[in-house]
């Protein structure tokens, strides 16, 4: 939210605060402001709750008077503005003391637009939903957005008018029109998140004229959709009225009960081969157990609905009267029994159906589907596969598409969510198997989410086991994809080449090896594999340990081998260690006096494969630390150390400032400058940096931190230094191992506390598991040749294998996001990467998502009391004791990047480093308001490029009044 505070109110409001503050009339109170999905939050907050009676009242009068000068603030919106919400409450109070929701488009329309206001005399509520039935696009969003807004998702509705297919006559009345939902928001959401209640609300607002939906996510400033779902939106009575055309038995009975349900009467339909046997009571009521229905009532509502309906191959229909005593059968779940109810009824009636004299009716699905008529197999796997009736018509179900070619029938299922291989392979291969289906001698299943264009799984199933002859007559199909939003293709394939029939033998060939490992009982299918075994093996509930014996002594001799031959290799190596050494030795000191970056980046990998240091899940640390230690050992620490994240990586360049202050000071030699920036480093990073990586003898005279408000906050997770925590450098660390020059004098004295923390429990329990790992590891490193020289082995690897040459093939410079895909960046080798993109706002959101300081991670939950402060406090008084001076640089951001929100959290950080500053005694300089429209010096938002880090250095040599002379004394 943003805090706005009372502006000075002109005749023409130039923002959306100052219109609204005109409007209320209310200069006392505090405005806050969200937008949120299509709905725009107020929020009213002073030392009294405001009056709802006195806030409101003035506000409906310019939303009505001032229309246009208020949806002037949203004209660069793309999605639009359904409602506005207002709160009002108390200052310090945590929920608001009234709510009130104004329907803007009620507004428009002069109907009642609060939720809670009187309604108008004449004028009846009509709700989102009843406007949603008629099919009106906008009631359709306003509708959708009420279930949506919470989540920050923004609903517009688009109607699509769609070309007549080419099976549908002129005479058929079939919907035309295709509904587009696109959703926007600032995050990814998941499918399942918004896509099932948006269909499901869609599907009961029971839309006439429209064939299907389409619902699209759109992630703010992306230019493809996030994902696309496709809704089927046939009213629930066609698709009752399609499948009773097919003799469905449920379909039927709520069809024939919609139909005498006016007559006060009940039916119960049950099929039984070509006879549709038709029950008929009275409703339930006051009626005495011998009542029975009027006869000539009863059929004549049946004989209309069954005479419209035209069952597929039910040719005659049985119509029973019966008492009200036998109601409790026809109630019953299971199918009751026909003799129970053919028994004593009060009428019966024969009537003949269409299929009894047309012959196109007369066939049943079943023998339809078995010549291969395509709608008539769709209904049985559409029926197979969705039991569950209401569970249909409420959300669709699994829809089947289906096609033939050549002697391959195949099945794509598609649901709101993707259909369950297990499921769908389970029901569909058996009924396959057992209709036989006339020259389909296998079949492909697939399952995808519906909208897609490419199935997420699939299974072939083979009826038969034709000979090489056969197969080679026949060509493999090439499985061309099923477009949701397209009707499926019916077009033949081309004719396959003449290699097909060495492919169909290796094939064939491949099926018969997979079997004959299969029945060994080591090996096993997988659920999607072409070849399944018809029935279950004897061996399969003995696959697991027999596979893992056999796998473990495969294991185990393969090991000894790689031992062995590695063993002899190494006793070659050693002739030619002291030559390598002395070459990386001369390639180091080289590269260190060159300090280009590519081959700043060949000395760091050099120095990291000659290092001995532990590895800290941490490359650029890994590799910077093995440069930081040779450069030491060179020439001694520097006289100034820059740490910080990737912002002081690229933001302060050494070699300007060094030179600056040498010539400022005329001093016999520039200060020696290293840049230790390592990315994504927090207070905690550079505290284990400062004060247990490094040791006393390897400190600067100065430390000069450059970083920002989001490396001190404290409500964040803190990624690198728990990568850095689960490290074996840091676990070394703990245990006094590293750094060898270490001691226990140098480091801080620890307070007495309780040690009772699920941390320590958890290293209490794996104290016993760590032993048991070390005996084992001592027993077989004791019998294998590598384990004692297992450094030696990393080591050459390790230099075989990251070259520098190809680790900065690919990277473009100009390309942050390749910088950021490669591991190794182009520094320098003083630590510094340059960049020489510029960033340019207009270019640089076409490709980067606008993220708002509401939604960025590195702002969320923002705490300066917590880890980070702790960490902070530590590391101020171990330098203060290592009379080792430090100075904090606020790097600059940019105008673009520093929101209300971002804003206010770095106003609170500067805040806390200057109390801090004056407490502690070091120095603190704010930049971060500097050069805020001067985008040619960032390269990203947040981030300065070398122009930039140019600038800065320049800024602390002569204009940041900061003594270095004295400091570097």
């Amino acid at each position: 939210m943003w805090d706005l505070q009372t502006p000075a109110v002109k005749q023409n409001p130039p923002s959306l605060s100052q219109w609204l503050y005109h409007a209320i009339q209310a200069p006392d109170f505090r405005l806050r402001i969200r937008l949120r999905g299509n709905n725009l939050h107020v929020l009213l907050e002073g030392n009294t709750a405001p009056s709802l009676d006195a806030v409101l009242p003035p506000l409906l009068q310019a939303l009505e008077t001032e229309t246009e000068s208020f949806y002037h603030f949203f004209r660069n919106t793309e999605d639009p503005l359904y409602k506005l919400i207002l709160y009002g409450r108390k200052m310090g109070q945590d929920r608001p003391a009234w709510i009130e929701s104004i329907i803007l488009a009620d507004l428009q329309s002069n109907l009642p637009s609060t939720s809670g206001g009187a309604t108008a005399p004449g004028v009846a509520l009509v709700s989102n939903e009843s406007l949603a039935r008629s099919g009106a696009p906008d009631a359709i969003a306003r509708y959708l957005s009420e279930s949506l807004s919470h989540l920050g998702v923004s609903v517009k509705v688009l109607v699509q008018k769609l070309p007549q297919l080419e099976e549908e006559t002129e005479e058929e009345e079939s919907p035309q029109r295709r509904l587009w939902v696109i959703c926007s928001c600032d995050y990814s959401p998941d499918a399942s998140l918004i896509a099932e209640p948006i269909a499901q609300q869609l599907r009961e607002l029971e839309l006439e004229g429209f064939r299907e939906a389409v619902i699209r996510s759109q992630v703010s400033g992306e230019a493809a959709p996030d994902w696309v779902l496709q809704v089927d939106l046939t009213h629930p009575k066609e698709l009752l009225e399609q499948w009773s055309k097919w003799g469905d038995e449920l379909a039927i009975n709520r069809l024939l009960n919609q139909a005498v349900a006016r007559d006060g009467l009940q039916v119960r339909a049950i099929v039984q081969e070509t006879t549709l046997h038709i029950f008929c009571i009275l409703h339930p009521n006051d009626h005495l157990s011998t009542d029975a229905p009027p006869a000539n009532i009863a059929i004549k509502g049946i004989s209309q609905c069954l005479s419209t309906m035209r069952p597929q191959g039910l040719k005659a229909a049985a119509i029973y009267g019966i008492q009200q005593h036998k109601l409790t059968l026809l109630h019953s779940d299971l199918t009751p029994d026909l003799t129970d109810l053919q028994a004593d009824p009060a009428w019966v009636n024969w009537l003949p159906l269409p299929a009894s004299h047309q012959p196109d009716l007369a066939l049943s699905p079943h023998t339809l589907a078995q010549h291969k008529h395509p709608t008539a197999l769709t209904f049985l796997l559409q029926r197979l596969l969705n039991p569950d009736m209401d569970g249909f018509l409420a959300t669709g179900g699994i829809r089947v598409k289906l096609c033939f070619r050549n002697h391959v029938l195949h099945v794509m299922t598609e649901a709101l969510v993707c259909p369950r291989q297990t499921l769908v392979v389970g029901k569909v291969e058996p009924f396959l198997a057992a209709l036989q289906i006339q020259d389909v001698t296998s079949v492909r299943i697939y399952g995808r989410r519906a909208g897609q264009s490419s199935p997420l799984w699939t299974v072939a199933v083979n009826f038969e086991a034709p000979g090489l002859g056969e197969l080679a007559s026949e060509p493999e199909p090439v499985v061309t994809v099923l477009n949701a939003l397209e009707p499926l293709p019916t077009a033949p394939l081309a004719v396959c080449s003449p290699r097909w029939d060495l492919w169909r033998w290796v094939r064939c060939s491949e099926s018969r090896l997979q079997q004959a490992f299969c029945q060994t009982g080591i090996f096993g299918t997988r659920p999607d594999a072409a070849w399944q075994p018809t029935t279950p093996s004897r061996w399969q509930g003995q696959q697991g340990w027999r596979g893992a014996i056999a796998w473990t002594l495969v294991g185990f001799v393969l090991m000894m081998q790689i031992d062995a031959w590695l063993g002899q290799q190494l006793q070659t190596w050693e002739v030619l260690d002291e030559e390598e050494e002395a070459e990386v030795s001369l390639s180091l000191e080289t590269d260190l006096s060159r300090g280009t970056g590519k081959s700043a980046v060949s000395a760091a990998i050099l120095a990291a494969a000659r290092a001995k240091n532990p590895d800290f899940n941490n490359r650029l640390l890994n590799e910077k630390l093995a440069l930081y230690q040779e450069r030491v050992k060179r020439s001694g620490p520097p006289d100034i150390l820059i740490v910080g994240s990737s912002r002081a990586m690229r933001g302060i360049d050494p070699s300007v400032l060094s030179e600056l202050l040498g010539s400022r000071y005329g001093a016999e030699r520039s200060p020696d400058i290293f840049n230790f920036g390592i990315n994504g480093a927090t207070v905690q990073v550079v505290d284990v940096l400062l004060r247990q990586i490094l040791t006393p003898e390897q400190l600067p005279k100065i430390i000069l931190w450059a970083d920002g408000a989001r490396a001190f906050n404290s409500g964040r997770p803190d990624s690198t230094f728990e990568a850095i925590a689960a490290s074996e450098g840091y676990q070394q660390i703990e245990q006094g191992q590293f750094p060898p020059q270490a001691q226990q004098s140098n480091s801080e004295p620890a307070e007495i506390r309780p040690n009772l923390s699920w941390a320590n429990l958890q290293k209490s329990l794996g104290a016993g598991y760590q032993g048991l790992n070390q005996d084992l590891q001592d027993l077989v490193g004791s019998r294998l040749v590598l384990h004692g020289e297992r450094d030696r082995l990393q080591a050459w690897l390790r230099a075989q294998f990251t070259e520098p040459v190809s680790l900065m093939e690919g990277i473009d410079p100009d390309d942050p996001d390749s910088l950021l895909i490669n591991s190794q960046e182009p520094i320098d080798a003083d630590g510094f990467l340059a960049l020489d993109l510029r960033f340019d706002p207009d270019t640089y959101y076409r490709r980067h998502p606008r993220v708002s300081g509401a939604y960025d991670n590195d702002y969320f939950n923002f705490d300066l009391t917590g880890q980070q402060d702790e960490a902070l406090q530590q590391l101020l008084r171990y330098l203060n004791r290592q009379r080792v001076d430090l100075v904090f640089i606020n790097l600059p951001l940019t105008q673009d990047y520093l929101d209300p929100i971002r804003g206010e959290h770095e106003a609170e950080f500067v805040s806390y480093m200057r109390d801090m500053a004056r407490r502690s005694r070091f120095t603190f300089r704010n930049l971060s308001q500097r050069w805020q429209t001067e985008y040619d010096f960032f390269s990203d938002p947040s981030h300065l490029n070398r122009y930039g880090a140019q600038q800065v250095s320049v800024h602390l040599a002569e204009k940041a009044q900061i003594r270095w002379d004295l400091k570097l004394e």
